[in-house]
């Protein structure tokens, strides 16, 4: 039913004041498992360098004459790696009409760049951790520095599909690993990285997974709670896996957002850092007209302490 004649409706009045919430709903993506899940340190050069060993085997062959003479036994020297830091950067610039303007949402909006940049050069720095990146040295004008990323690192306790091989470091720097044919993510998988870890004396209790193999892994046996059962209510089943009971102790699986499509990867927290050269911070540049330029900028690299703590269940479907 229409309205009466000459009803005044809103469409006809001028002056109505727009209805513009006080406020910005921003969908929330910087979480940062890989980052969380390891600690953090200081690089004082572009290229941080360290030291890894390994105690090897026990033996079971180990008797001797009495009154024997002792022949020296060769020493096997340490292995000296590296990584190099990378320079990592957001970039804005607001007019100072902008800035001075009365907006809604937020007081300035250099503020709120500053903050919606700083949140995303994180998620960048999470995704570079996680890569297969090789790391290389700068050249001028050629090519930036990079560090090498995780995917990078690690041979010792691998488990590629056909056709794959790992990278590693050698010569100074990471070299990617190559990719294989994919396969389904198995339990049998997780079970054998797991193990070669442990045979290699590494201590990972971190699962770190992209959303599609979070969602597979939360089918597997090893589900420590299947059923939730809080007193007086009813008994709740569990469709999702965050912890992961194995013969060789207890995993926190985490889906990170920025993990690759095709590997789950174990982290031993321990055996891992983000070294920092250059805290992220916010720079205001030199002017060059009526506007105001900033970034933000940082410089770490990542310390695969060593790497045969970890492993990767690579090529995934």
């Amino acid at each position: 039913m229409t309205a009466p004649t000459n009803t005044f409706t809103t469409g006809s009045t001028v002056g109505i004041r727009e209805d513009l919430h006080d406020k910005i709903f921003m969908l929330n993506k910087d979480e940062f498992p890989f980052q969380s899940s390891i600690g953090a340190g200081t690089a004082k050069n572009t290229y941080s360098e360290w030291q890894t060993d390994s105690l090897g085997n026990g033996s079971g062959s180990n008797f001797n004459y009495e009154g024997d003479d002792t022949a020296a036994v060769a020493v096997v020297p340490t292995v000296r790696v590296g990584n190099r830091t990378q320079i990592l950067k957001k970039s804005f610039t607001i007019s100072e009409t902008d800035e001075a303007v009365d907006t809604a949402g937020r007081k300035s909006e250099i503020g709120l760049q500053t903050m919606k940049q700083g949140r995303q050069i994180k998620m960048d720095l999470e995704t570079t951790l996680l890569l297969n990146q090789a790391s290389i040295a700068e050249t001028p004008g050629t090519n930036p520095r990079k560090m090498g990323g995780l995917l990078s690192w690690l041979v010792s306790n691998t488990n590629r599909g056909a056709g794959g091989a790992s990278g590693g470091f050698s010569s100074g720097n990471t070299v990617a690993a190559t990719n294989g044919t994919q396969r389904t993510f198995t339990e049998a998988l997780l079970k054998a990285g797991i193990q070669s870890a442990w045979n290699n004396g590494g201590r990972p209790s971190v699962i770190i997974v992209n959303g599609n193999e979070k969602v597979v892994a939360s089918g597997f046996t090893g589900i420590s709670t299947q059923y939730q059962e809080p007193k007086g209510k009813p008994a709740t089943v569990v469709g999702a896996v965050d912890r992961y009971v194995s013969d060789f102790g207890t995993f926190n699986i985490a889906a990170d957002r920025y993990m690759s499509t095709r590997d789950a990867v174990g982290v031993d927290p321990s055996m891992a850092k983000v070294l920092w050269l250059r805290k992220f911070k916010r720079v205001e540049l030199a002017r060059t007209g009526d506007a105001r330029k900033f970034h933000i900028i940082g410089e770490a690299t990542l310390q695969v302490s060593n790497e045969a703590a970890h492993f990767v269940v690579a090529d995934l479907t």
